[in-house]
């Protein structure tokens, strides 16, 4: 087999590989889910797991990273708009609250806008109540982008410092309102008496967080002033 070919055909297995763990990580676990069931998923002989990842764990860290570079096509230039309105003196209360929004909206996007974004957030939130070794990609990659621009915007609101304690928490409370609705995923389902979430619902719990996010900083003080138009 060609050189070229060779790179092709390993390249495509592990891209198999990296999606079925996606799938099967998200609705099994890591524990529950055996190589076998990977690779048959995957439609790749079993020695394909060891040969290119060294063993599940190795899968499941890819699987991991591969997330992350997913998430953060999305996220960053999200977060780095919401940084550079934290960090711009002129910005006036109405420009933090619309970077707020503009961070609900692709947050809520990536937690529950599809069937893929469920699996893999799934993935997060277990390696928030059981981290493995693989908790700090997540952390490096995804947590602390989104924590730095809470904090930046809140700071605009607040005067208080991005690195202050209470800022940090009040990051976290928010983006407590938006990872509940994956968290409660079942109870949301029975809810509304559905076993999937339409676009019209996304929609939805968009508005209802916006609105939330919206009364948790609406007693915030003091306000940046108002750039004259």
């Amino acid at each position: 087999m060609p050189r070229a070919t060779n790179a092709a055909a390993n390249a495509s297995t592990r891209q198999k590989l990296i999606d079925a763990g996606k799938r099967l990580f998200g609705l099994h676990g890591f524990e529950a889910t055996s190589t076998r069931v990977l690779a048959a998923a995957a439609g790749v002989n079993l020695a394909a797991i060891p040969y290119h990842f060294g063993g599940k764990e190795g899968l499941y860290h890819a699987v991991a990273q591969d997330i992350v570079a997913s998430e953060k096509a999305s996220l960053d230039p999200v977060f780095a708009h919401a940084l550079a309105v934290g960090a711009d003196p002129s910005a006036g209360r109405a420009d933090v609250i619309e970077a707020m929004r503009s961070l609900v909206r692709v947050l809520v996007a990536e937690l529950i806008g599809t069937e893929e974004s469920q699996n893999t957030s799934q993935i997060m939130l277990q390696e928030q109540i059981a981290p493995t070794p693989a908790f700090h990609i997540f952390y490096d990659g995804v947590y602390r982008g989104a924590i730095e621009a809470w904090t930046g915007l809140l700071s605009r609101l607040t005067g208080l410092a991005p690195d202050s304690l209470e800022l940090k928490l009040r990051a976290l409370s928010i983006l407590g309102q938006i990872t509940i609705f994956r968290v409660g995923m079942a109870a949301v389902l029975r809810l509304m008496d559905r076993e999937t979430l339409t676009p019209e619902h996304i929609k939805a719990v968009t508005q209802v967080v916006i609105s939330q996010v919206e009364a948790i900083v609406a007693g915030l003080s003091p306000p940046p002033p108002e750039v004259a138009a």
